[in-house]
């Protein structure tokens, strides 16, 4: 009892907080409560944010800092229960079995992989830290507003309580789509068709009573959408504040939300044409205000506002841009449904990881309420919002848009056909029935937890038959000491793993960490190749390799020797180096490593160059080899030197190469493990690296220390 006390004190106190100031910065508008809590909820995200990045996170700051919200909100709720049922609630006791049946999923412990691993992963490590940890990786830098609320009632009821936190978003979406749909001069059955079209839907039930932030995106659109159609009728610019709110919020959710402050502004220009300078820049700024502390962030720490992507824009040390266009390339592709099947995967074939249920199939009925502007609206707006689907083709992506491109559809069935739709999606989506017929692997509620709600069934015991990834957290916590560094290369239940876990490709350091690692192991036996120039000697201030020409491979330099005609030099730390692209990494081409390298990590352009510069002190050089794999490309490689006049001049076209005998890089692969501060590295099982390991461990100079059925740890020596 004492656990379920936790949770619900932890959802409470935030939502209820979140109201609360809502009602504060709303109360000269009368804003109904659902905008009053998207509102209030934009805001607290910001405190949180400011509360952890000053370092002081936990429960004390968290009790005082939110009084006088809880304060306001517990007067307007009891305000609001005295002035009676709000009309919507007759129409909403339909949804009454759903809405038990989320509740107690939602109230259950965290299962989902997502949610398990940054969702609550990044709360638990903020409130163990009391902050922001000192580096940055991908989800350390993607927008996190859902996530600063999760803190929040992560601080007192942990992982349910965070998931009660997006549950009540979800709840309160269908009392706003009612609201929407009389704005939109909608009958209340063509509204109710709406919420009970998007709160049956089966990825909405999963992602709405999980830590999965799709379900509150929904909520935080049609929050802005509702403001709108306000503004719309009254012109009254704080209307246009409380839209700017909630669009902001969509974009501290996830970074595509950003299109719902685009599809915002837009409306605002439509309905202004020349003079929306004014309301345009209300919008901008209230929208700003939410957007800006993720991105001042990102730019003072990395240099990119839009990091962990962007890098094109903002090429900078943390994140490569190779990374974000595999990820990129990865998530627009999964799946390879043919086009003429989509339909029945976004319904209900999964081919997408997420169904709508069989009303999606009615959408294209809304082309037939074109005539009317309010449709004409919300179709527009719907192709908008379905903009980030084409870059991630996960069906949750797809909930925003689906959302609005339902009202359309509702507007055109008389309401025989729309009770008749009600019933059909509210009947075939109801997870027992789906479960007569689909697959347990489906995305989407199958089970009614109430023990594990309850906590009568352990939640270790829950989570652990319900998640290989705890399984190996556990592993993990139990075989390493508090403090341990973990180098993985899969996610993990960051989220029950009190330790420092760092993922293969979540950072630049990640990359370079796995490149090395795997050039001990896959590429051992590959081509690598010594390019060789001489000159007659001469005294150089700085001396440059550049590629003539382009190629689609990759140029990389693993280490570069320079030599007098008396012997090689020592590199000194004091020569400047630079290079185009990736300058950052420069330094691994001259550590003396052969398990290191500097990548270009994209394709050779003509042009790129490495660059040494020897002050204050030339250096009479007579020839440099460059230890690389790229010439199996046949590329060629220009030398040049710049004499102490500050002349360049171009010392060799002619470099051949040879091909170098393998070498044994192990220990110096190891060694950058050990030099970025990991003491251990966890690997799946039946991966090339970890059998290299396992086989000889002494070569690696590591110990394998724990291995369950997916992952192995190994110690580093």
């Amino acid at each position: 009892m004492a656990a379920l006390a936790g949770i619900l004190f932890g959802a409470v106190l935030t939502i209820t907080s979140a109201y609360g100031l809502g009602v504060l910065v709303l109360r000269k508008l009368k804003a109904p409560p659902e905008i009053e809590l998207a509102a209030g909820a934009a805001l607290l995200s910001v405190l949180v944010f400011l509360v952890v990045l000053a370092g002081v996170a936990g429960r004390p700051v968290f009790l005082i800092g939110s009084a006088g919200g809880l304060a306001a909100g517990v007067v307007a709720v009891a305000r609001r229960r005295q002035a009676g049922a709000p009309w919507a609630r007759r129409y909403l006791l339909l949804l009454l079995p759903y809405a038990v049946w989320y509740f107690v999923n939602a109230l259950a412990p965290e299962t989902l992989p997502d949610g398990l691993g940054y969702h609550l992963g990044l709360p638990y490590k903020y409130l163990r830290l009391g902050s922001f940890p000192s580096r940055i990786e991908f989800f350390d830098a993607v927008p996190q507003g859902m996530e600063m609320l999760y803190t929040m009632a992560f601080a007192f009821g942990r992982h349910s309580a965070a998931k009660l936190v997006e549950f009540a978003f979800f709840a309160a979406t269908p009392f706003l789509i009612l609201r929407i749909g009389r704005k939109l001069a909608m009958s209340d059955v063509a509204s109710l068709l709406v919420a009970v079209f998007f709160f049956c839907a089966p990825v909405s039930g999963v992602t709405g009573s999980s830590s999965y932030t799709d379900a509150a995106m929904v909520f935080f659109t049609l929050a802005a959408f509702y403001c709108l159609l306000e503004w719309r009728e009254n012109s009254t610019p704080r209307w246009l504040a409380a839209a700017g709110l909630a669009a902001g919020f969509c974009y501290s959710i996830k970074v595509t939300g950003g299109v719902a402050v685009a599809a915002a502004g837009l409306f605002v220009i439509a309905e202004r044409r020349r003079q929306f300078r004014r309301p345009l820049l209300v919008l901008a700024a209230s929208a700003g205000f939410v957007i800006a502390p993720w991105a001042v962030r990102n730019w003072m720490i990395t240099g990119d506002p839009l990091a962990p992507l962007g890098n094109a824009l903002f090429p900078n040390a943390y994140f490569h841009l190779l990374t974000e266009e595999q990820l990129g390339a990865a998530l627009a592709s999964y799946g390879h449904v043919p086009l003429l099947r989509i339909p029945w995967e976004l319904a209900f074939g999964d081919g997408f990881t997420g169904t709508f249920g069989p009303l999606l199939w009615l959408l294209p009925l809304g082309l037939l309420a074109l005539r009317r502007k309010n449709a004409r609206l919300c179709l527009i707006g719907a192709l908008l919002l379905a903009l980030p689907w084409w870059s991630n083709r996960g069906g949750r992506f797809l909930m925003p848009a689906v959302g609005l491109a339902a009202f359309p559809m509702a507007m055109v069935l008389p309401a025989r056909a729309a009770w008749a739709a009600i019933a059909i999606q509210a009947v075939v989506c109801w997870p027992q029935v789906l479960n007569l017929w689909q697959p347990d692997w489906i995305f989407r509620l199958h089970d009614f937890p109430v023990r594990a709600a309850l906590r009568i069934e352990p939640e270790d015991r829950y989570v652990a038959r319900r998640s290989p990834e705890f399984e190996i957290a556990r592993m993990v916590k139990g075989a390493t000491p508090p403090g341990a560094r973990i180098f993985s290369f899969d996610t993990v239940a960051n989220a029950y793993l009190p330790r420092d876990v760092s993922v293969s490709w979540q950072s630049a350091q990640g990359d370079r960490i796995s490149d090395a690692l795997r050039l001990a192991t896959v590429y051992r036996n590959d081509a690598t190749y010594a390019w060789r120039a001489a000159w007659p000697p001469t005294p150089l201030r700085a001396l440059r390799f550049r590629l003539p020409t382009s190629h689609e491979g990759e140029w990389d330099i693993c280490e570069i020797h320079l030599s007098t005609g008396s012997g090689r030099i020592v590199p000194n730390p004091r020569w400047a180096l630079r290079a185009w692209p990736n300058e950052w990494e420069t330094p691994l081409a001259l550590d003396g490593n052969g398990g290191t390298r500097w990548r270009t990590w994209q394709p050779m352009r003509a042009g790129m160059f490495f660059e040494i510069d020897f002050e204050p002190i030339p250096q009479n050089l007579t020839e440099a080899t460059v230890v690389s794999h790229t010439p199996v490309y046949n590329v060629p490689l220009e030398v040049y030197g710049q004499k102490p006049d500050e002349n360049w001049q171009l010392l060799s076209t002619k470099t051949p190469f040879v091909k170098l005998p393998d070498e044994d890089l192990r220990l110096e692969a190891t060694s950058v493990l050990r030099h970025a501060g990991f003491h251990y590295v966890l690997i799946p099982n039946g991966d090339t690296i970890g059998a290299s390991i396992e086989s000889d461990p002494l070569g690696w100079d590591m110990e394998k220390v724990a291995q369950d059925r997916y992952q192995t740890l190994f110690r580093i020596r």
